[in-house]
Formats: C-alpha cells, structure tokens, sequence
C-alpha cells in the first residue's frame, strides 16, 4: 500500500456491477450468525472443520441441518473467500478482535452491503431517496424501482414478482437489522452515528484498491451505504485525522496518508 497521494484534480467513477441476483430474497442479514460463523473458523482455520461445527454441532442453535447449511452456504458467499485455504480478512480480524460491539457491526454492514444487489438498491434507491427528504420507505417502492430497470439486468428480469417482492421486503428488513432503517412496516431513516473506527476500515479499505487519492476515497460511491454525502465524508475523514489517517487539505490540493501500513495493524490500533 502507497502511503501518500497527491490530488490530481478529479477520479474516475466505479462501474456498477451488472450481476444483481436478489439472493437476499431467500435469506436473512444474518448478524448473528455471521459473527458466531467467523468467529469459529478464526478459531479452527479449516472450512471443513467449520462445517462439521455448524451442521454436526450445531454452534447456530437451528432446528434442521438443512438451515444450517442454507446459512453457511450463504455467509460463505458473503464472506469467506475460499473453502480450500483460511484466509484472514479485514472483516474476520474485526470480528475475532477486541473492539466495540457498534464498529464491529458498522463494519460488517459495510461488507454486506457490498453484495451487488444490495448495493445497487442502496445507491441507486435508496440513498437519493434520503437525498429528496422522503420520510418513509416501503417494500413497493423498492419493487416499483426494480420493476423499471429489470429489464437492464438478466438477474433481474426472469425473477417472478413474488421474488422481487420478498427481495425487497428482505432487503428492508436487512438494513432495520443493521440500525441503517427503523420501523415495521414503513421504514423510517434512524439516526445514525458511524463510529470513526468504521470510518477508518472503509478508508483503508478504499485506498490502495479501487481509490487512488484523497478525492477517489472522498467520492466515492461506498459511502451513500451509510446516506453520507461528500462534505459529510469530507468532515469525518477530518475527524479520524490524525489518529488514523493524515489528511490536509490546502487550497485544491489535498492530501492523504494513511497512518498504518496495513489493515491488520490498523485493526489493532482499535
């Protein structure tokens, strides 16, 4: 990872992903389930030793081995790299560290929300949503916007109504679960504060990989997961500095450094 980049003037937007299959449609956020999962493969470093303590075991506490394995199956898409070799992600260091309860779960809705369906309809719905002041958020406008852009993506359009509709519901319910949402049937917009150390994650997640400077990291798209606009972000990747990052911002120059030199020393500083 470079430490220090200059600010060239502007950065090039990410392509959205074209792959929308509404997995979240048949399964849960599984908040809970996640955690105890990554937690237990930290501790045993085999995929199929994992297994065995989910379906044999039952470290989830669920009635059928099926469930079990329909919830692994999935937290494995979401999270888990490869069955063949334990790799220790950002997430999984989060999770098997000492840090507060409120970043560990602010970070992994952050990679939840990287899911491409997930995502499209946070950035694309329901961010601008929150933009224009709307107050209350329902499963049918989810799926009237699905319904007008299906036909974009091959994901979409074979998916029968009932899906979608259980895919936006899901999805709705998903975001209630992580603090993003609140209330039963109409969704409201909660009132939220992302812990600075979250801030940072996504920093240093950002940097390097896809942004390239303090503007890509500003701008890009990744924060409307949590409905911050860019002078928000701006504020608190201030706020973080210096404790995680340098950031200076001098006339149209700006600057960024990261303070650590990798994500797992960064973990460690929480």
């Amino acid at each position: 990872m470079s430490n220090e980049h200059l600010e060239p003037g502007d950065g090039e937007n990410n392509d959205q992903a074209t792959s929308l299959d509404p997995k979240i449609a048949h399964h849960s956020s599984y908040i809970d389930e996640t955690k105890r999962i990554l937690q237990a493969y930290t501790d045993c470093e085999s995929y199929d030793e994992l297994e065995q303590m989910v379906v044999e075991e039952n470290i989830l506490n669920k009635n059928t081995d099926e469930y079990r394995m329909n919830i692994l199956r999935e937290i494995t898409r979401r999270h888990i790299p490869s069955k063949n070799e334990y790799t220790e992600t950002p997430l999984i260091r989060i999770l098997s560290s000492d840090v507060r309860s409120d970043v560990a779960d602010w970070c992994l809705y952050y990679e939840f929300a990287q899911d491409p369906f997930i995502r499209f309809i946070t950035i694309e719905f329901l961010y601008p949503e929150f933009e224009r002041g709307t107050l209350t958020v329902q499963g049918e406008d989810i799926v009237t916007f699905i319904h007008s852009i299906k036909d974009d993506y091959a994901d979409l359009c074979d998916r029968s109504d009932e899906t979608i509709t259980q895919a936006a519901s899901s999805y709705l319910t998903a975001l209630r679960n992580f603090g993003l949402l609140e209330g039963i049937q109409k969704k409201e917009f909660a009132v939220t504060y992302i812990p600075d150390e979250t801030i940072a994650y996504v920093v240093y997640r950002l940097f390097g990989e896809e942004a390239k400077s303090a503007a890509d990291v500003i701008e890009h798209e990744d924060w409307k997961l949590f409905l911050m606009d860019q002078s928000e972000v701006q504020r608190r990747i201030r706020d973080i500095s210096p404790q995680y990052i340098n950031y200076e911002k001098r006339g149209s120059t700006e600057r960024l450094r990261m303070k650590y030199e990798t994500m797992d020393k960064l973990i460690d500083a929480f």
